[in-house]
This record gives structure tokens, sequence and C-alpha cells, in this order.
């Protein structure tokens, strides 16, 4: 699969419907666990002084580009990278193939009783999906021991786990080897958004990159994150002028 380094993070060079056909490959080597990993611009920025992070990144089996801004970079550095594609439309366009298919999946993550509420919702939307277990993402050792037991005893092809960035890489990459589970793919705020606690950006402005804006203007908060994005820009500027 092609590929693009940016700031020393590569992404694959995949769409929405290939992502989807590599996980679909992925899921049926049930001998190898394998780990998703969807970074955005922010994510790259926090990985220049987090080798931990870059390395699990850069050891994941596939990186989407979930934001416009490594879009924008791939093209800037002269190898495009096809589409954006984000964590939370992969994530249900692996539901609609584990629906459609029979694969049986976990949700790990976010606040006590959201991802019980994200299963309501999508069960609605996908009746025949398989969802064997979820868990809220508030893990002392002895709780993480018990939800690790429940995963390999329900056995789910797919395991989901949102936890913010960049505890769910490491909580993934700390645990695969004892997770019995063929993929698994750290999805942020997902289920926040699939509870309908949290807003997406209506698609108009999805679609023009703007949806970054959106999230700050429903939440001010997120200034002091959002100053990642210059010092990105000014990162990818300066690496193209050293090369």
């Amino acid at each position: 699969m092609d590929k693009v380094k940016i700031l020393d993070i590569i992404i694959d060079k995949v769409d929405m419907k290939s992502a989807v056909k590599k996980v679909e490959e992925m899921l049926q080597v049930t001998s190898n666990p394998h780990l998703i990993a969807t970074p955005n611009s922010e994510v790259v920025v926090m990985a220049q002084d987090d080798s931990d992070l870059r390395v699990i990144l850069n050891q994941a089996d596939l990186v989407v580009p979930d934001g416009a801004g490594l879009v924008l970079a791939s093209k800037l550095i002269g190898n495009p990278l096809p589409e954006r594609v984000t964590g939370i439309d992969l994530m249900v366009n692996l539901l609609e193939v584990a629906s459609n298919k029979g694969y049986k999946v976990y949700f790990l993550g976010a606040e006590p009783g959201r991802t019980t509420e994200v299963k309501k919702r999508i069960l609605l939307e996908y009746p025949e999906l398989k969802i064997i277990g979820d868990h809220h993402g508030y893990l002392d050792e002895k709780t993480e021991t018990e939800v690790i037991k429940e995963i390999n005893q329900l056995r789910p092809d797919l395991l989901f786990v949102g936890m913010g960035v960049p505890l769910q890489e490491k909580w993934l990459a700390n645990n695969l080897t004892r997770l019995q589970v063929p993929v698994s793919i750290g999805v942020g705020g997902s289920f926040d958004v699939l509870a309908g606690t949290k807003k997406r950006a209506p698609t108009w402005m999805q679609r023009i990159n703007l949806e970054w804006l959106y999230r700050l203007l429903q939440e001010p908060g997120r200034i002091f994150r959002m100053l990642a994005l210059p010092k990105f820009v000014y990162l990818v500027i300066k690496q193209e002028i050293l090369d």
C-alpha cells in the first residue's frame, strides 16, 4: 500500500473505500491483532514531542488521514492523499459492514452510560448488528483486567476504543497482545457524536474543510488545542524548505 510521510508520521494513501477493504482483509486474519490509527494534524503535532505516540502511529497496521490539514500537507509535499478519511466515518462504514456480514463489535470508551446510548441509536440504524458488549473508558488496573477478560470471552471481531488521543493509542498498543481481537481502532470522541451529546458539523462545512471551525464554535475551550494547526502548517513548510 502506498504511503506518505508527513512530519515523520507515515500515513496510508487510502480513500474510504480502500480503507474499509483493507480492514475487511484484516478481519480474515484472526491470528494477528491489528491496530488502526486515525490521526489528524493536531495528533501529528503532538507526536513531534511524544516519541511513544510517534512509534505507535508508525507501527500501526493502517493509518488514515482524519484531517483536512494532512490532505493539504500531502499535496504541498507532492505526494497527495486521495481524501480525508475521518475516524467517525470509518467507524460508521465498518459498522455497516459488520451488520451486513455478521461481524461482532465491542464499544469501549467515553463516560459511563455513553456507549449504552450509542448502542441504542446504532441498533435503530442497523438492527442486525451484533454489538456484544460495551464499557466506559475510565479504567483502573482492576477494571482494565476485568474488561480485557470480558472482551476476550466475548471475542468481538472489531473493537472501537474512544478514550481520546494519545490515551487510546497507548492503551491499545500496551494491550494489543492481551486482546484476542482481530481489529482494534481508536475513534476519539466518536461515541459522543453517535450518542447525540455532541453535534457534528453540517455536511457543507465538512465538504469545504471547515469542520474544525464548527467544533471551535461549539467548544470555545478548544482554542488552545487549535493552536496546533498553525504550528502544523509552520512545521510542514519548514520541513519542505529544509528538504
